[in-house]
């Protein structure tokens, strides 16, 4: 009975089995406590679930305690079996005194019989698990108890998931794990099964190796397992910790991909409909479950929305009904939900990693190239249902550039919010895309006089074309940008850039000092660099020095190639030391000591010149002495 459940005992020692290797690794018992607290609670009469990260070691675990107490003389019963084979299970429970019912779809992969793809087994929870549970509540009429045992992510999007936390102790492994020496255990592991095969040495390294890749716990005692496996074939010789971990990922990560492939995505436009949001899940960027709905559809969409673009006031009778297949397109389809809520959820690091690996494979599973111009094209969706909708859009970009998020609660929260958070591919799909912000994409009548302030002036602003703006409005802008000083400046390119092309094209002076110390006390991206340089030249020509001097020190923070290009050639020595010198001091913090030099000397040569228009004051002067010396120092070493 006990090696059916893929664990033996000879002696004092237990071993789990492998039937397609055809060797037994010595099990390690790290989980004492656990094994005492779940035991103590079968023997009470009360029912366990088992849950934890995969790969954790919750099966190995489970298997154990029922091993042990079928050496108590404790009947198992599989709950997955069909109906006859569970019937007769039932009719011998008169001739013992306890009995245990027993469901782990997962747990195969610890003995690895080739007879029984681990998906089959998974599906069957998936949908069947009432059945499992029914078989369950009528064992506790019984009072026999059940140990369940189910891998997080098969417990969180099952139909079953109240019943079971409901009618059963819940048990996390992971709790367990970080009071133990995970360590030692992980070392041993890997020992159990290299010795299995005739090498008697573990590696340290690829221990601490997997320890730091999956902080989350989740197969951290299956790597050490194959690893070990994978060292054992290796004859034991000296390995990379990296090389290692790769062969013993792709090894976990072909079963993990058949798992989820069959439980979520097991045909190939179920495959095409979770694409998007899995992928970017996959990059760490969360997607709203209401916005994945439509990605799903996203080429009808745009289909329809080209359609309807061609429609005339003739057409009225077509337009509607094209109306209503573009609201169909929206609504979240039943079947899709829990693949769906998956798909946009975090992963546990093992299986980030294990599809990463393998579900490029898959032709129906393509990473999209552009997955920011798919999400725009569900939001353009939603201006032609409702075209009161590009207010709320325009209120959404007002307020990420100011920093704030309360739009998450309002209706428009559900397509652009996760968590309270926006990802960053929705503020990429939001923003200016081919000179367009989203709420340039339907033209409303537009009338801004620019009386608000803050968010409003910024929501009224994002409806209306840069060029079309009055002076008034640009002015209220910058003065926004410059008293914004905590907001993100990449936000502000991302939704504004044609406002601050503008304001450094038809700025007045003032406006344009504002523009340029706006950049000074943040750290300006790489696309504030066109709109730096037309302020710099701009104040030059205008001989306003003081503002020049402040735009060359923000573009050598963006950009130093283009900072040296704006050098002045002209009779402003002040304005050639201050560019010269924080160009040099960009050059020495990125490393290119020879270029700062380059640049101070020439700050230095002009102070030497000592222009009697002129008086630099002894700390600036210091500054630049000091940093030269040390560039000198760094050479010379």
């Amino acid at each position: 009975m006990s090696s059916l459940l893929g664990i033996t005992r000879e002696g004092d020692e237990h071993y789990i089995l492998n039937l397609t290797e055809n060797f037994k690794a010595r099990m390690v018992n790290w989980f004492g406590g656990l094994e005492e607290r779940i035991v103590s609670m079968i023997k009470t009469g009360t029912s366990v679930a088992l849950i934890g990260p995969h790969g954790s070691g919750k099966s190995v675990v489970a298997r154990y305690i029922a091993a042990r107490l079928v050496g108590e003389y404790y009947a198992v019963i599989d709950l997955g079996v069909d109906v006859a084979t569970f019937d007769s299970m039932l009719e011998i429970l008169h001739e013992v005194s306890n009995a245990l019912g027993f469901y782990d779809p997962l747990g195969i992969t610890f003995y690895d019989s080739p007879l029984l793809p681990r998906s089959e087994p998974a599906m069957q929870w998936m949908t069947k698990c009432r059945y499992v549970i029914d078989r369950a509540m009528y064992l506790a009429t019984r009072d026999i108890p059940t140990l369940l045992v189910l891998p997080y992510d098969l417990l969180r999007y099952s139909r079953c998931r109240e019943a079971v936390e409901r009618s059963m102790r819940i048990v996390d492994i992971s709790e367990y794990l970080r009071y133990v020496d995970l360590r030692r255990v992980l070392e041993e592991v890997f020992l159990s099964h290299s010795a299995a095969l005739g090498c008697r040495k573990t590696l340290g390294q690829f221990v601490e190796y997997v320890m730091e890749k999956h902080s989350d716990l989740s197969g951290v005692v299956a790597l050490a397992a194959y690893g070990g496996r994978h060292y054992a074939r290796r004859g034991c010789a000296q390995s990379k910790p990296e090389d290692l971990y790769e062969e013993a990922l792709r090894s976990l990560a072909k079963l993990y991909y058949d798992l989820y492939s069959e439980v979520f995505f097991p045909t190939c436009q179920a495959a095409r409909a979770l694409a998007t949001p899995l992928w970017l899940s996959l990059e760490g960027q969360q997607l709203p479950t209401d916005l994945a709905y439509p990605l799903a559809n996203v080429d009808s969409i745009a289909r329809r929305i080209a359609l309807l673009s061609k429609l005339g006031p003739q057409d009225a009778g077509v337009k509607e009904e094209v109306l209503e297949e573009l609201k169909v397109l929206y609504t979240p389809r039943e079947e899709l939900a829990p693949a769906v809520k998956w798909a946009v959820a975090p992963k546990e690091s093992i299986i980030k990693e294990s599809l990463r690996l393998t579900a490029r494979e898959n032709p129906c599973l393509l990473s999209p190239d552009n997955p920011a111009r798919l999400i725009r094209t569900v939001y353009k969706g939603l201006l032609v249902i409702d075209s009161q909708t590009i207010f709320e859009f325009a209120k959404v970009i007002a307020s990420l550039s100011l920093g704030r998020s309360e739009f998450c609660t309002n209706k428009i929260g559900k397509y652009v919010c996760k968590d309270g958070q926006v990802p960053p591919v929705v503020v990429d799909a939001l923003g200016m895309a081919q000179g367009k912000r989203i709420t340039q994409e339907v033209s409303i009548p537009s009338i801004t006089r620019c009386d608000e302030e803050g968010v409003e002036l910024l929501a009224g602003l994002a409806l209306l074309d840069a060029r079309r703006a009055p002076a008034k409005c640009v002015e209220k802008f910058v003065q926004l940008f410059y008293s914004a000083s905590r907001s993100d400046i990449e936000l502000f390119y991302k939704f504004y850039q044609d406002y601050l092309e503008i304001a450094a094209e038809r700025g007045t002076l003032p406006v344009l000092r504002k523009l340029a110390a706006a950049h000074l006390s943040r750290t300006p991206p790489r696309e504030a660099v066109t709109v730096l340089e037309k302020v710099f030249h701009a104040a030059l020509g205008a001989e306003d020095y003081k503002t020049a001097e402040i735009a060359s020190v923000a573009l050598a923070a963006a950009d130093l190639t283009s900072a040296k290009r704006i050098l002045p050639n002209c009779d402003c020595p002040i304005l050639k030391v201050s560019v010269a010198y924080h160009i040099a001091r960009s050059a020495y913090e990125s490393g290119d000591y020879q270029e700062a030099i380059r640049y101070l000397e020439l700050a230095l040569a002009e102070l030497k010149a000592q222009d009697p228009r002129y008086e630099y004051t002894p700390q600036f002067v210091k500054q630049i002495e000091e940093l030269y010396r040390d560039l000198a120092l760094l050479t010379v070493l």
